[in-house]
């Protein structure tokens, strides 16, 4: 690929590791660079050359079938004290952590406050550490004797109200946070009753424990019954250097290499951009304050987004680059894999399941969300088993618990982890509904509670983006998540409800239990619908600008979602029609439920038929969750249901017209200009209009 030049060069990731400057250039003399690498601690203290190729592990550790750690403090030179001497720095506690930002791969909840730490260019006179007495605790300190970045504060203590000190549990480079469920070997009922230091931390046999305060046990009075104990195991990276299977070191390195030399940095940070302009309002798993500066993206999210997560949302990102003017004239001519992007995330997240964080969970669901590398075939049974191991980081990582009474972690990772949860409760629904499998998750399973607009961030664009404008809809916001969840548990209750293998076997044949299942679910359906803002609306006409131009708009996926959660419910109830008894069938009760049934389905049936014919080329060309497609399949199987269990042959007049008017506006579609989201709908429809040639519709 063509190199480019730009006013901020690119740094590789061997210069990040090596503890140069992330920050831009700026007028005035040249910052001060240290005149050797850093090594990394087990070369430090072997005394040897720390050789890294590409990005940590060195050759030393790889040998040695460990990470590259960056945390030891160098060993003090002989040279004079001015600081101490003068009685300065006097305020720095012995028990204060030290933290170096090259350590691995960081958190991104870390990325807001490298950036606004204060750097240092050059000694500054003192020849000890530069601290200013009226400093804030989270500024970043130099080492004078390499100029090594070093946090002797730690970034992560944020403040909170009364001078209160709070880490978030997904932030440390070396540590990876484990809830500790009820059964097993480590009891939080035992554990509640270890000594916890400030942090809320304790060890025991090498093992730290941190306990989460919550405000509902705080409040407690005495005599009530407080909630039960919430622990998290911090499991350090390095129990798990021996765990298998895993990924060989240098292939990771290939793929960390391959990754480095696919963009120029100005590239990278635009295709993030396009990621949080086009698909992050309606799939917000990130936790966009802390990579945005002042409404700008950090360039630390290069150097500090594992590769995992980093190279699924480029892969997610790069079908928008034409919506960029750079993109649009550097990259389209020739662009990056998105195949090869994918493979590098797969084959980072299977090392990171050792050691998983939120971030490994994040790639999880954007490898989900990839489109079909077949437009004619379903997904092959590897998506449904990722949904399965999405589910289980969830559950590892304590997301199905309810945290917004937790006064343990700041504000911002408490909302991450409540979006974050929902979409994984959102994709394996969706996923399971389409895949005709049964879902991962459980309404027992999980107490958290229904997202609210507090939990959402705010939907701003980037102000100062270099996107073409005026493409995006402005209607886009945060409401579109919040109204997939709560539809999304709508669906698991109708699934729940006649979809599990003994609800199927209840339902199918019990036509009267069927409807009385059938009204509160409908009246909930019907209740969601009502209250979607009118930019939201399901009969929406193409959205244009000023100019009359299309925008661009994922809003239409949600209303797909409506509809085909409505046509899963009577499809439950058409069910048990085949079954009725002689005596049923001339039961007036159960004749005009039935006639309202069939009624209300082909009701449904014009509805996505009118909803199709509706979308341009702004919808088409927008974000669509992956399972979006499957839902498209779903509508042509109900439409030929609705054919050959037709009742007369005026209804089957009515039906073949709806299906005519269903296939030309797939064929619009989804023709060899369209993305695939209703050619595999359509092959379905056109499959069964063929077989339905030798089929006879039922008559009476």
């Amino acid at each position: 690929m063509d190199s480019h030049s730009f006013a901020q060069p690119s740094l590789s990731p061997t210069d990040f590791f090596n503890g140069l400057e992330l920050a831009p250039p700026v007028p005035g003399p040249r910052s001060y660079k240290s005149r050797k690498y850093r090594p990394c601690d087990l070369c430090r203290q072997r005394q040897v050359a720390c050789k890294i190729d590409i990005g940590p592990p060195c050759s030393l550790c790889a040998s040695h079938g460990r990470q590259c750690t960056f945390v030891e403090r160098p060993k003090k030179k002989r040279r004079p004290n001015v600081a101490a001497s003068n009685g300065e720095g006097s305020g720095v506690s012995a028990s204060i952590q030290q933290f170096d930002v090259t350590a691995a791969q960081l958190s991104p909840g870390f990325i807001a406050q490298y950036e606004n730490e204060q750097t240092f260019n050059g000694l500054n006179g003192h020849n000890g550490l530069g601290v200013d007495p009226d400093s804030s605790p989270n500024q970043l300190h130099h080492l004078g004797q390499d100029a090594s970045p070093i946090h002797y504060m730690d970034p992560y203590l944020q403040m909170m109200q009364g001078g209160i000190r709070i880490r978030p549990l997904d932030s440390q480079a070396n540590r990876c946070a484990r809830f500790i469920g009820e059964t097993g070997e480590s009891n939080p009922y035992l554990l509640r009753h270890y000594r916890y230091d400030d942090n809320d931390e304790c060890t025991i046999s090498k093992l730290t424990y941190r306990r989460i305060k919550s405000t509902s046990n705080q409040n407690a009075m005495p005599g009530e019954k407080g909630e039960p104990p919430v622990v998290f195991m911090l499991a350090d990276d390095s129990m798990a250097q021996k765990g298998e299977p895993r990924v060989e070191e240098d292939v990771l390195a290939k793929g960390r290499s391959d990754i480095a030399n696919m963009f120029t940095e100005q590239e990278a940070l635009r295709l993030i951009g396009l990621f949080f302009r086009f698909v992050y309002p309606y799939f917000p798993i990130l936790s966009k304050s802390e990579m945005f500066l002042n409404g700008q993206i950090s360039p630390s999210v290069l150097h500090t987004l594992p590769i995992s997560l980093l190279s699924a949302m480029y892969a997610t990102a790069l079908p928008f680059m034409l919506y960029d003017d750079l993109l649009a004239t550097t990259i389209v001519h020739s662009p990056p894999s998105t195949n090869q992007l994918y493979r590098i995330s797969w084959l980072a997240v299977t090392q990171e399941l050792h050691t998983p964080r939120l971030a490994t969970l994040q790639a999880c669901l954007l490898l989900l969300q990839r489109a079909p590398t077949n437009r004619y075939t379903t997904d092959t049974p590897w998506k449904t088993s990722l949904v399965g191991w999405s589910v289980s980081l969830a559950q590892i990582l304590g997301l199905p618990k309810e945290c917004s009474d937790w006064t343990s972690i700041p504000t911002w990772e408490m909302t991450l982890r409540k979006r974050l949860w929902y979409g994984v409760f959102i994709m394996d629904k969706w996923a399971s509904l389409g895949a005709g499998m049964p879902s991962h998750i459980r309404s027992d399973d999980f107490d958290v509670l229904s997202l609210t607009e507090s939990d959402l961030e705010p939907p701003s664009l980037d102000p100062n983006s270099n996107a073409i404008p005026n493409f995006l809809d402005p209607d886009t916001d945060s409401s579109h998540f919040r109204l997939l969840s709560d539809l999304t548990m709508i669906l698991s209750d109708i699934m729940d409800s006649y979809y599990s293998l003994r609800a199927t076997q209840r339902t199918s044949k019990d036509f009267t239990l069927s409807l009385d299942l059938a009204r509160s679910l409908r009246t909930r359906l019907k209740m969601w619908n009502d209250s979607l803002p009118p930019g939201l609306a399901l009969r929406q006409p193409e959205r244009l600008d000023s100019r009359g131009m299309a925008r661009l708009s994922g809003n239409p996926s949600l209303s797909l979602a409506y509809i085909v959660a409505t046509m899963t419910l009577f499809r439950a109830l058409l069910r048990p029609l085949a079954n009725l008894t002689t005596v049923e069938e001339e039961d007036h009760g159960i004749v005009g439920s039935r006639l309202a049934v069939r009624a209300g389905a082909k009701e449904c049936a014009k509805e996505v038929v009118e909803f199709a014919e509706n979308l341009g080329r702004g919808a088409l060309d927008a974000f669509w969750h992956s399972w979006s497609r499957a839902n498209f399949a779903i509508a042509s199987s109900f439409l030929m249901q609705l054919l050959v269990t037709s009742e007369s042959e005026s209804e089957q007049s009515e039906i073949n017209e709806l299906l005519a008017r269903w296939r030309w506006a797939m064929r619009i579609g989804s023709g060899s200009t369209g993305n695939g989201l209703m050619s595999l709908g359509l092959l379905r429809l056109d499959g069964l209009l063929l077989e339905n040639g030798t089929m006879q519709p039922a008559t009476g």
